[in-house]
């Protein structure tokens, strides 16, 4: 693996966490969420984004 598609691969985890954390803390909607990870994405384009579901189903807790 190339070294670009490893710190690719690390930005996308991390970005993906700070989406985590501000769903699970009420900072942002649903919607937002979902976005926000689409975005995450494209961005850092992760090594399995094509296997990734489309949408993603939180339910809050």
């Amino acid at each position: 693996m190339e070294q670009q598609k490893i710190i690719d691969e690390i930005n996308y985890f991390k970005a993906q966490s700070i989406t985590d954390l501000l769903y699970q803390q009420n900072l942002i909607s649903f919607v937002e969420y979902d976005k926000l990870t689409e975005l995450n994405r494209q961005t850092f384009s992760p090594l399995f984004a094509d296997l990734f579901p489309k949408t993603l189903e939180k339910s809050s807790v």
